[in-house]
């Protein structure tokens, strides 16, 4: 349950990224005051109002500020009720409540109307795996890896699924795709030194580690002992 717990942050942390871009002049760097100031403006005058709606949702949201940031998703949603992108901040916002069902049913009025629409199935992947629907998490994420072949978070998520099936050797495939996308991935070479160990393959998990460690992994000494001994 604590390895779920961390990852499911790791994961939370990562979806953010992948945030569609759909009002490219903007700069998010400036501060998070500026910001939302000059989003204000946008809204006022009715400059790009949807985009900077959500924007707003966004930045509040990204700032713990999820109270506000559904307040302005529902003005978004009532005011622009087709900008997809609505649907998917209120998804993020109710997996990051625990809602996951909610979440799961924004994230799909989004993909009926967009089948290509990756970042909600990616996040709906997460949804139905915390509410232990593995399977459909994997169907989502195996649409992933079809429109985006080198997304390597997908392939981590899918193994970390498998993984919680029994699908071992689905796991370790997985894994090792991932760790072969992005070589500073450590969760993955850990989580795939595990299923070595648990399958008495000593030698492939302490394998697995010191190529963590030549790719960058600060790993104690304890932890590697506790995989090469």
């Amino acid at each position: 349950m604590i390895k779920k717990i961390l990852l499911y942050i790791l994961f939370f942390n990562g979806s953010f990224c992948f945030s569609q871009i759909t009002f490219y002049k903007l700069n998010l760097t400036i501060g998070y005051k500026t910001t939302l100031t000059r989003l204000d403006s946008c809204i006022t005058a009715n400059y790009f109002k949807d985009s900077s709606l959500y924007y707003k949702g966004l930045v509040l949201f990204k700032n713990n500020q999820s109270i506000e940031a559904k307040k302005v998703c529902a003005t978004l949603i009532n005011t622009f009720p087709d900008f997809l992108d609505a649907h998917y901040l209120k998804g993020l916002i109710f997996l990051f409540e625990k809602s996951y069902n909610s979440a799961v049913d924004e994230f799909t009025l989004v993909i009926n109307k967009n089948r290509k629409h990756l970042i909600s199935l990616f996040n709906r992947s997460s949804a139905y795996g915390l509410i232990e629907n593995y399977n459909k998490a994997i169907e989502d994420l195996n649409v992933c890896v079809s429109l985006k072949p080198l997304y390597s978070q997908a392939y981590y998520w899918r193994a970390y699924w498998n993984e919680y099936l029994g699908n071992y050797k689905a796991a370790i495939k997985d894994y090792e795709t991932t760790i072969n996308i992005d070589t500073k991935n450590y969760e993955a070479y850990i989580s795939l030194a595990h299923i070595y160990k648990n399958q008495k393959n000593n030698a492939k998990a302490c394998d697995v580690i010191n190529n963590s460690i030549k790719s960058g992994s600060q790993i104690s000494q304890d932890l590697k002992d506790n995989f090469c001994k």
